[in-house]
């Protein structure tokens, strides 16, 4: 008798890590595309816009306006989003990405161009929070490290794969391909959105969220996405030019170079998963990887053809990598389940406030002082950022952080 009991226990356990596997490749899938539609665009976009003969600062602007759309909206879709059903709001996402794909290709008229990237960041806003509003709240029993790893590697893939596309399309078929290649893809996500998991929203009261949000973990959390996320607007307004334009690479070659990039990212993430579930030193960790981060940004700007770049941004993304991780890990951990959306849309605000900024002054330096100057700025910053978590934050709120389940400075 008892032992029958123990092998339904022990099948019912593993039904259920059966369940949390396939739902977390299927979460890996849908960020996959998501990245690969943000990406695999916005990596392009300043390529396109200086072939069309557009200046430096209005391409930072430009590219920074997808942002400020985030900051915008991305508070009131995360409440959406723990009341009524992510999926929806995901769905919705993909059908507006079409139609910003469609504006580009059927009307490409520049003086409208500040209103497309608004569209743009609409649909960004809708795909990004609602997936993984959706993630967290449905992360089950098996590890939170090593489900985020398989949300991140979809993620990083996603990036480089539409990247490399991207880049084979403009190669053969010009700048104005990119734009086909993403209304497939916001297809897809339409697609990919019905086989979502449908979930009720709870009703609660709005100053539940700051229950999420006054844990001294959720301020590290903040002030680690704040600093990451100027590195990324650095990149948005300067990566592909810093790569064409200074190092001499082709937009094709930047794809390639982008798919090893990211494959290379997915391997550490993996890694670094399955080493945040048996370490949990989080924040010393997302501390030392962007003190890492910022030194090979620093030295990309200085980087003198493909393979020094490739090596340069390789040793860059180990710690990109591993703070992306750990920022999905210590996010569920701290955050209640039923306010995920509006918990992770608040960091989500922050990130884009600081890409948003970060983008304005990258295309400002651009053009004033030259694309290597801004990367070793970015990269000053992330160093300086990564210190102040190890000797400042951690020694300061150790003490709270144990209170945290699982959970070690």
């Amino acid at each position: 008798m008892e032992g029958n009991r123990i092998a339904i226990k022990f099948g019912a356990h593993l039904r259920m890590r059966q369940n949390v596997f396939l739902r977390s490749w299927y979460f890996g899938i849908t960020a996959f595309l998501v990245m690969a539609f943000y990406w695999g665009g916005l990596i392009y976009f300043p390529y396109f816009f200086k072939q069309a003969g557009i200046s430096d600062s209005r391409i930072g602007l430009l590219v920074s306006i997808v942002s400020l759309t985030n900051l915008i909206l991305v508070v009131p879709i995360g409440i959406l989003l723990d009341r009524f059903s992510p999926k929806f709001l995901f769905i919705v996402g993909g059908i507006v990405g079409a139609i910003f794909s469609m504006l580009f290709i059927f009307h490409p008229l520049p003086e409208w161009y500040e209103l497309y990237f608004f569209i743009f960041g609409v649909a960004v806003s809708l795909l990004s929070i609602s997936n993984t509003a959706l993630f967290l709240k449905q992360m089950g029993d098996g590890g939170p490290g090593s489900q985020s790893a398989v949300y991140n590697i979809g993620d990083v893939l996603g990036a480089g794969i539409g990247s490399e596309i991207g880049g084979r399309l403009i190669l053969y078929f010009g700048p104005e391909s990119v734009f086909w290649m993403l209304l497939v893809i916001a297809g897809l996500l339409f697609v990919s959105g019905i086989g979502l998991p449908g979930i009720r929203g709870v009703a609660f009261h709005i100053s539940e969220y700051k229950d999420d949000l006054k844990h001294p973990v959720s301020w590290i959390l903040i002030f680690i996405v704040l600093v990451a996320a100027s590195h990324a607007g650095f990149e948005h307004a300067g990566y592909i030019l810093l790569q064409t334009e200074v190092i001499g690479l082709k937009p094709a070659t930047v794809g390639r170079l982008f798919l090893y990039i990211s494959f290379a990212m997915a391997l550490w993430t993996y890694i670094a998963g399955r080493i945040s579930d048996r370490w949990k030193k989080q924040v010393l960790v997302s501390g030392l990887a962007l003190i890492l981060s910022g030194i090979f940004q620093a030295w990309s700007g200085y980087g003198k053809g493909f393979l020094d770049f490739l090596i340069l941004r390789i040793l860059h993304v180990i710690g990109d990598s591993t703070f992306a991780l750990l920022i999905l890990v210590i996010a569920s951990l701290v955050f209640s389940k039923k306010r995920a959306g509006g918990s992770w849309a608040f960091l989500t605000m922050v990130r884009c406030a600081s890409i948003f900024l970060s983008a304005n002054i990258a295309g400002f330096i651009n053009q004033r002082y030259g694309f290597s100057r801004s990367f070793l700025l970015s990269g000053i910053v992330m160093i300086i950022a990564g210190l102040i978590v190890i000797f400042v934050l951690r020694p300061r709120f150790r003490k709270e952080i144990k209170s945290v389940d699982k959970f070690s400075a």
